[in-house]
């Protein structure tokens, strides 16, 4: 019955920041963090499918710079990360720009700039 009861909460609170809203408004606190949220993963997956990544198991970035771009909720964000792959514990460091659209997919252009770690011994060798 708990289950029940906190799952009816948890889906009226997101349908509830769900709505339709006035696309030059700015949007609320939790629809920021929601879409902060889905950008991270997207902007991640993409790193992984874009350079063979095998799965990561963590991403280090102490260089973010978001700039507000167009309508409220939207932004580039400049970013270098230092990616550990799982498994191997490789650590490669990519530099580039993720932008986040509120009516279009986030994309992510980067590149790869050096290889931090070498996992299980192999160095991978792409030029930057």
């Amino acid at each position: 019955m708990k289950r029940t009861v906190l799952a009816l909460t948890v889906l009226a609170v997101a349908l509830a920041g769900c709505g339709r809203a006035d696309p030059n408004k700015p949007e609320n606190g939790m629809m920021t963090g929601l879409r902060a949220i889905f950008a991270f993963k997207a902007c991640t997956s993409e790193l992984e499918r874009r350079f063979g990544l095998k799965e990561i198991e963590g991403v280090n970035s102490d260089d973010m710079d978001p700039q507000p771009t167009g309508r409220p909720g939207e932004w580039d964000v400049r970013f270098t990360a230092d990616v550990t792959e799982k498994g191997s514990g490789r650590v490669t460091r990519y530099k580039g720009v993720c932008h986040v659209r509120r009516d279009k997919p986030t994309t992510l252009d980067a590149a790869f700039v050096k290889e931090v770690h070498a996992g299980d011994g192999v160095v991978r060798r792409l030029t930057p």
